[in-house]
C-alpha cells in the first residue's frame, strides 16, 4: 500500500511540474515577454514573421491548423462539404454568446469535441482537412449557422434531442 501512495505522489509531482512549465512556455520564448525578446534583438529579427510574434489563438496558421486537425479527427471518411461543416461549426460558435470567443477557445473547450478528449486531434491532419479549414475560414458555411453537429450511429446523449436539426451532411447531422 505505502508504495502505491509514493508511486502515486510521484506521478502528481510530475504533472504539477509538467503543466507549469508548459504553462510557461510561450511560442517565441520561454518565461519571457515576447514584446521585450523583440526589442532585445531587433537587429536578428529583421526576417520573423508578424506572425510569429502573434499571441496564441491570433495567428492564422496556428488556428488553421488546429482547425485542421479537429476536421481531419471529428469528419474522417466524411463527404469534403461535411468537412467544411464542421470548421464552419467551431466558427459559428466563436459569435454565440455560450461559447469562448477563440478559435482555440472553442476546440478546448471542455467535452465539445471528442477528438480532443480522445487526444486525436494531435494526429497529423490529412490534406483535404486543411482546405476545408481554410474554405470555413474563407466564410463557407454548408452547415446552415449550426453550432452543433453529432453522428447518429454513434452519439448517445439525450441533449441531440433538444436541439433544432438544420441538415445532414454525409453520416453528421447539424444541429442549431
Amino acid at each position: 500500500m505505502p508504495d502505491r501512495v509514493g508511486k502515486f505522489i510521484f506521478a502528481v509531482t510530475v504533472l504539477v511540474v509538467v503543466v507549469t512549465v508548459l504553462w510557461h512556455v510561450q511560442p517565441g520564448g520561454v518565461f519571457g515577454d515576447r514584446a521585450a525578446y523583440h526589442r532585445e534583438n531587433e537587429d536578428t529579427l529583421p526576417y520573423l514573421a508578424e506572425v510569429d510574434l502573434a499571441k496564441p489563438g491570433q495567428s492564422y496558421s496556428y488556428n488553421l491548423e488546429l482547425m485542421a486537425r479537429v476536421i481531419s479527427a471529428e469528419a474522417k471518411g466524411e463527404p469534403y462539404l461535411g468537412q467544411v461543416a464542421v470548421g464552419a461549426v467551431i466558427l459559428n460558435r466563436l459569435d454565440h454568446p455560450h461559447f469562448p470567443k477563440t478559435i482555440p477557445g472553442v476546440i478546448f473547450e471542455p467535452d465539445a469535441f471528442t477528438a480532443v478528449s480522445t487526444g486525436h486531434v494531435w494526429f497529423p491532419a490529412v490534406d483535404s482537412s486543411y482546405r476545408a479549414a481554410q474554405d470555413a475560414l474563407a466564410g463557407w458555411d454548408p452547415s446552415g449557422g449550426a453550432i452543433y453537429y453529432y453522428n447518429p450511429a454513434k452519439a448517445t446523449n439525450w441533449w441531440v434531442a433538444t436541439r433544432s436539426y438544420i441538415i445532414q451532411i454525409g453520416r453528421h447531422v447539424f444541429l442549431r
